[in-house]
């Protein structure tokens, strides 16, 4: 069932995506996906990043000036991810009767939840989590 679940988020998305990329866009297959979440009411969001190691509000709080640039970014060696246990949270979703989950994978700081061979500045390779 978890599997099933990300494997519909990611449908949904990429389904979302190639329609937009199409120069004719159908309006009974967008009306149909709208419809879809409509119907499903409820959604996740899972939102995991450094700006969570001190307490920071939000990943534009340096640009709000509430921390420096600096300070922000030291965050990432705090970045252990020690409570992450993606089955529970995918027990939780379904407990909660949510249809649909996503993962939010980069912040407005930069720093990418996954592996990326754009910089290393990711949870992979900047953090002591070493992964996501």
């Amino acid at each position: 069932m978890k599997n099933a679940l990300l494997l519909l988020t990611f449908t949904l998305l990429l389904g979302t995506f190639s329609a937009s990329a199409q120069t004719k866009i159908d309006p009974k297959a967008i009306s149909e996906k709208m419809q879809w979440f409509a119907d499903a009411k409820l959604g996740i969001f899972i939102h995991a990043g450094i700006y969570s190691v001190q307490g920071v509000d939000e990943s534009w709080s340096f640009y709000n000036k509430k921390i420096s640039h600096a300070d922000y970014m030291k965050q990432l060696q705090g970045f252990t991810l020690k409570h992450y246990d993606p089955a529970a949270w995918a027990d939780l979703i379904k407990e909660s009767g949510a249809r649909y989950a996503v993962i939010t994978t980069k912040h407005h700081d930069g720093v990418a939840m996954y592996d990326t061979k754009m910089n290393d500045l990711s949870s992979v390779k900047a953090t002591p989590a070493k992964r996501i």
